[in-house]
């Protein structure tokens, strides 16, 4: 009689073994981790095993062994021989890729020197039984490929629809007969979210600020940083749908079924100032007025804000202080003296500049001519496109060649876009001119001074005194935002005094203020 090519499942000794159970996402009529384990209980049981590690992997899928951190802990307690075995529930939780599942099961039967067994699905390691594992594996791999088209096809309805892909509660929005309906409560949270974050304000302050006023949240965690980009990077809010098709790809964007919380313009204004701060544009001392806007005398970089030994707030180079001398010397300066001398600045030229800047309604009308060039420009690149893509195919033009000049086109286009998007940010993001007066009067309150004279000024002997207190971020954004429409650049010159407490340095000459041209 023929030796079996393996060992009997009957006629094996008691081993030690690891239960394995899989389920990739947690459906009511899928099969449970617990259904799993019971089976793979009874069946080792049955067989006197000793059950030494029960793994359950949770919301991942069988197709890709190598993501499948519970699988590979099992694999290595089979390596280092703290189990003989593992036992699943069926094959199609050990792999659902044919080639995957035999290449691992050869290295755990061969390497390690394990075994792996099914309860429901027994074989045994003759010909035939290799040959109906491989059958298996590959109704397992057939099984997860035919719900993935399944789940493609039911994903491309929705999107046809102007619905989600997940079908989830989005926050702002009700769910009712499987629409989305904008909920007013959360809708206006929202909105003032991008309002504030837009203008300048970090998102730290304005969690601070939302959970103080114990204003509703998306979630159980509350407010807080990182919860917030995820809620305000949602295209979700400007009415459009996104979907990645696979990690890594360009996301497919289609016009959404719900009422839009934002605006284009408004969202556009949003993404850009999203990417100045991942540029590292943001003011590094959200609370300082002038933040972004000082810039070093000698090489031109920002001016950092830091406290010194007395808590005093000084500045200087960041070159300087990132490179060292040998990038730049370096320009130093006390806050407060750069802050004195923008506000003296102001003072003297604010109803000039009131006077020479165009009316609100004059602005608006340039914003909007500008978005509707950017907006003919677009269509003009396409036709573009268009006219030499059919050109080329009659013509008989070469692959290579018409693809090249394609690419030219298209990146006309993509140029275009991203001008139509600056365009809608810009006309999003208009300041009336009576609400920037607004804001630098309400500032210089805000930051100690009066109509006569600012509280921070040099003493007799040489000091300059630092404003009472620190206003808030929002405050400050509001304020910065209304500055940044005059000034351009505060440039700190090196000094040409004796020493820092010459009785004859002049201060004021020392800070130039550079203003937008109006």
């Amino acid at each position: 009689m023929r030796r079996p090519a393996g060992p009997s499942l009957c006629s094996m000794k008691c081993m030690k073994v690891i239960i394995y159970t899989r389920q990739s996402k947690h459906r009511d009529e899928s099969v449970t981790h617990e259904l799993q384990e019971n089976a793979c209980q009874s069946f080792a049981k049955s067989r006197g095993w000793e059950v030494v590690q029960v793994l359950n992997e949770r919301g991942i899928s069988g197709k890709t062994i190598a993501k499948r951190t519970e699988f590979q802990t099992a694999l290595k307690m089979i390596k280092d021989k703290e189990a003989e075995g593992l036992l699943v529930w069926r094959w199609s939780r050990f792999a659902r890729n044919t080639l995957d599942g035999l290449i691992t099961l050869k290295s755990i039967e061969e390497e390690a020197k394990g075994q792996v067994h099914c309860a429901l699905e027994q074989i045994d390691r003759s010909a035939m039984g290799k040959f109906s594992l491989t059958m298996m594996l590959g109704m397992a791999e057939l099984e997860s490929n035919v719900k993935g088209e399944q789940w493609n096809e039911a994903l491309m309805l929705r999107l046809s629809k102007g619905l989600p892909p997940s079908g989830k509660v989005q926050f702002g929005y009700d769910k009712v007969a499987g629409q989305y309906i904008k909920n007013p409560e959360e809708a206006a949270i929202l909105k003032e979210a991008y309002e504030r974050y837009t203008s300048g304000e970090g998102v730290r302050s304005i969690c601070e600020d939302f959970s103080a006023r114990s204003l509703p949240a998306p979630g159980p965690r509350g407010w807080y940083s990182g919860g917030m980009f995820d809620l305000l990077d949602k295209v979700f809010y400007s009415g459009k749908i996104s979907w990645v098709p696979k990690k890594g790809e360009e996301p497919i964007i289609v016009d959404g079924a719900h009422e839009a919380i934002l605006s284009a313009g408004e969202w556009s204004a949003y993404r850009k100032s999203r990417k100045d701060r991942k540029m590292n544009v943001r003011p590094k001392n959200p609370r300082w007025m002038l933040s972004g806007l000082v810039v070093c005398g000698l090489c031109g970089s920002k001016m950092l804000s830091h406290s010194d030994s007395r808590g005093r707030r000084q500045l200087m180079c960041a070159k300087y202080n990132a490179e060292g001398k040998g990038a730049c010397k370096g320009v130093f300066r006390r806050q407060s003296i750069v802050t004195t001398r923008v506000w003296f600045w102001l003072g003297a030229h604010l109803d000039e500049w009131a006077s020479a800047m165009p009316s609100n309604e004059e602005a608006r009308k340039a914003a909007e001519k500008a978005l509707a060039d950017s907006q003919a420009a677009v269509e003009t690149a396409h036709a573009d496109y268009s006219r030499y893509a059919d050109w080329a195919y009659e013509h008989g033009i070469l692959a290579a060649v018409s693809a090249s000049k394609l690419a030219e086109k298209a990146e006309t286009i993509k140029d275009a876009e991203s001008a139509v998007e600056s365009a809608q940010a810009h006309l999003a993001s208009l300041v009336p001119v009576a609400d920037v007066h607004e804001r630098i009067l309400e500032g210089s309150k805000l930051m100690g001074f009066s109509d006569e004279r600012p509280k921070m000024w040099q003493r007799p002997d040489g000091e300059w005194e630092d404003a009472p207190e620190e206003v808030s971020e929002q405050a400050t954004a509001r304020l910065r935002e209304a500055l940044s429409l005059i000034i351009d650049t505060v440039v700190v010159l090196p000094s040409t005094a004796k020493s820092p407490r010459d009785p004859d340095r002049n201060h004021a000459e020392e800070v130039k203020i550079i203003p937008r041209k109006l």
